[in-house]
């Protein structure tokens, strides 16, 4: 009996010596601390049926927190009436942002049209106006480069400016205006001032103007003709 005895406290020693290195061993490796065990604690004494009303409890805190988090879903519905309400407001918003952009476009399109047909009436009307300026020059140059402009010329030149006068004013009657102004666009300033003068005096201020405005355009027409300015034209009219 003293045996067996014996052998009982010899298997419970080791036993116990086991469990406290097991214990030992978890503690040591960091599997296990003071928080653990109290968790452990508290987890055994809380029952399964505690646990269930506790989750359940905690389940119904959070729908509830949510619930008053959101908007209140029924003020916002709108029924199938007002959904068509405002698609029918969207197509007409539509529709009048279409229709107004189509009328810029055609807008634009006739604005380009009428600047078209603006820019083809001005370039025919200068083709027609260079066309009449380029014979205006071969007249001219066909006036210039005669024999018979060179003597009238001088015969301009040696005469009194009222003779000059009268016989320019016989031309213009004749219908020979462009003859005259090359005359006096030919003359010096000085007799051109007298001439002019003359007209004047006969009570012809009116067609002396003209004439000399008529002078004024044939100095730029042939300053432009010839790539250069009024200033810079070189004086070719004779002494």
């Amino acid at each position: 009996m003293k045996k067996l005895t014996k052998a009982l406290m010899v298997v419970a020693v080791l036993n116990l010596i086991a469990v406290l290195a097991g214990v030992g061993w978890i503690f040591a490796s960091g599997r296990v601390d003071k928080q653990r065990v109290l968790e452990v604690v508290d987890m055994f004494e809380e029952t399964t049926d505690g646990r269930d009303a506790r989750i359940k409890a905690e389940e119904a805190e959070a729908a509830a927190a949510v619930a008053a988090e959101e908007v209140d879903l029924p003020q916002l519905a709108m029924n199938s009436g007002e959904l068509n309400n405002i698609r029918l407001q969207l197509t007409q918003i539509d529709r009048a942002r279409l229709e107004r952009m189509q009328r810029e476009i055609t807008d634009l399109q006739n604005t380009l049209k009428r600047e078209r047909a603006l820019l083809a009436s001005e370039r025919t009307d200068f083709e027609a106006q260079r066309t009449e300026f380029e014979e205006m020059r071969v007249r001219i140059a066909e006036i210039e480069g005669s024999d018979q402009f060179t003597k009238s010329l001088a015969v301009l030149k040696e005469s009194k400016p009222k003779d000059s006068m009268q016989m320019l004013s016989v031309l213009i009657q004749q219908g020979k205006r462009e003859q005259v102004v090359t005359y006096l666009s030919a003359l010096s300033n000085g007799i051109r001032t007298e001439v002019i003068a003359e007209f004047v005096k006969a009570d012809e201020a009116e067609l002396a103007a003209g004439l000399l405005e008529s002078i004024r355009m044939r100095g730029q027409e042939t300053a432009l003709a010839d790539g250069t300015s009024d200033d810079n034209t070189p004086n070719t009219l004779g002494p």
